[in-house]
């Protein structure tokens, strides 16, 4: 039905029925159809399918890619953990030399102060020994005549104690 059909003529005048109903204009159809068609929606549903499967293909490739890359990586991995762990016993041997060392320049820092020291007493001893001579070279010491001579020279005498046993081990009786 088309628009002009259903319209009534400008100089009939519409019944008192009429004039209840609708307007013939608002029960038309909008010019514009809104429906879709269905080709617009399987292109819509076949183009996102392609660009999935497109997708998992690149993820498939990347994976292989990534898996490859491990492979050839692994070695440098295991080398680099070796070294890793020789750096690490290296670093602790010389936190140990470094101990050690400290210790070795404490001990030798006291020997050093107790030279000082000793070095000090041993100019004290002096200056007393200095004194000492001093004071006997000023005495008047008489010389004491030698004495003789005592002999250090030991005699043991040592007899064999006397034994009261028997035996027959000679093979002659008692």
């Amino acid at each position: 039905m088309t628009e002009g059909a259903l319209r009534l003529p400008q100089a009939a005048e519409p019944s008192p029925n009429l004039r209840a109903l609708p307007s013939v204009r608002a029960v038309t159809r909008p010019a514009a159809v809104t429906r879709r068609p269905l080709h617009v929606a399987v292109a819509v549903g076949v183009t996102a399918g392609l660009y999935a499967v497109s997708l998992a293909g690149v993820t498939a490739l990347q994976a292989g890619t990534d898996a490859r890359l491990a492979a050839d990586r692994a070695p440098a991995a295991a080398a680099i953990a070796a070294l890793r762990e020789t750096h690490d016993a290296t670093e602790a041997d010389l936190t140990r030399i470094e101990a050690a060392y400290a210790s070795a320049a404490a001990a030798y820092q006291a020997a050093v102060d107790a030279i000082g020291g000793h070095e000090t007493a041993l100019i004290d001893l002096g200056k007393r020994v200095a004194a000492v001579e001093g004071s006997a070279a000023a005495l008047k010491v008489p010389t004491i005549p030698r004495l003789p001579s005592v002999s250090t020279t030991r005699t043991v005498y040592v007899s064999r104690p006397s034994t009261h046993a028997c035996t027959t081990a000679s093979g002659k009786p008692c």
